[in-house]
């Protein structure tokens, strides 16, 4: 069979059109990642916003929960040094003391946003700042909280998040991340374990000894890994790619704030941005099939 040089061309550029039609179809199992990071910023007092904000920028995160944030314009102040727009700051301020909110911060738009309160043993009011979003057609709830630590598991601030939220939750993909001044697997914190939550410590194989995100303000002692990102999924599986504690988040050297107390302490330590440390992980989506 012969063919002209119009005629093979015609193939050719059939075959390309093809080619480009599977490759650009839909893929079963197609993942995605989101960088999700928390952090306790001691209510705004040894950081400005945009100090956070730059420091942060590296790690081109998708969602940041805060705790202990002040309300107002101060989370959107953060994202507009990381060009993330979306926000959502709670009501209900840690203990009722002064800028101690939870707040989103998203890449993503977030909807069904609210707040719920806690009153178990320990300081309170605490509560839960939730939102959700969609990426990749895929429903992610989050819930951003700041919760006393305990060991006893009967009325805790943890078992009340186990019993009311994660058992009960019908969500494609749950997140909690914040200050939950527990260690991994420590006191009424095994609840979260109990009700099927994963950990991104577990995950990233950190060193629970040897690691914290916490430095008490007035002696200096670490207090360990207290601050958490736990995940669960009914749709996807969810595996840990990267992640970590942020352990150079500091002020540069030359700033000066003015501060009614800890001024000495701040000083000391290097100038933190706060007595937490940010911490941070990669997950990645996977849906099941």
């Amino acid at each position: 069979m012969k063919y002209t040089l119009i005629s093979i061309f015609i193939i050719l550029l059939n075959s390309a059109f093809t080619i480009q039609a599977i490759e650009s179809k839909p893929q079963p199992n197609e993942q995605f990642s989101i960088k999700f990071a928390a952090y306790n910023v001691l209510f705004g007092l040894w950081a400005a916003p945009e100090s956070i904000g730059e420091k942060l920028k590296k790690y081109n995160l998708d969602i940041i929960c805060f705790n202990e944030v002040p309300n107002g314009d101060w989370t959107k102040r953060v994202g507009t040094i990381l060009n993330l727009n979306h926000t959502y700051v709670g009501e209900i301020s840690s203990a009722n003391h002064k800028n101690k909110y939870k707040s989103i911060l998203s890449r993503f738009p977030l909807y069904n946003k609210g707040e719920i309160e806690i009153n178990a043993n320990g300081w309170k009011p605490a509560s839960l700042v939730y939102a959700n979003t969609k990426v990749k057609n895929a429903t992610i709830k989050m819930h951003s909280t700041h919760i006393p630590g305990q060991q006893n598991l009967n009325d805790s601030a943890a078992d009340f998040i186990a019993e009311n939220i994660i058992k009960t939750s019908n969500d494609e993909n749950l997140i909690i991340l914040g200050d939950l001044n527990n260690k991994p697997k420590k006191g009424a914190l095994k609840a979260f374990y109990a009700a099927g939550m994963k950990s991104i410590w577990n995950e990233l194989k950190i060193n629970i000894s040897m690691n914290s995100t916490h430095k008490h303000i007035e002696s200096g002692k670490e207090s360990g890994i207290i601050d958490h990102i736990f995940f669960k999924s009914k749709t996807h599986s969810i595996k840990v790619k990267s992640g970590g504690i942020i352990y150079d988040a500091f002020n540069k050297n030359e700033k000066e704030i003015k501060m009614s107390r800890y001024k000495k302490e701040w000083i000391k330590y290097g100038k933190p941005l706060s007595d937490h440390r940010p911490i941070w992980a990669e997950l990645i989506f996977r849906k099941i099939e």
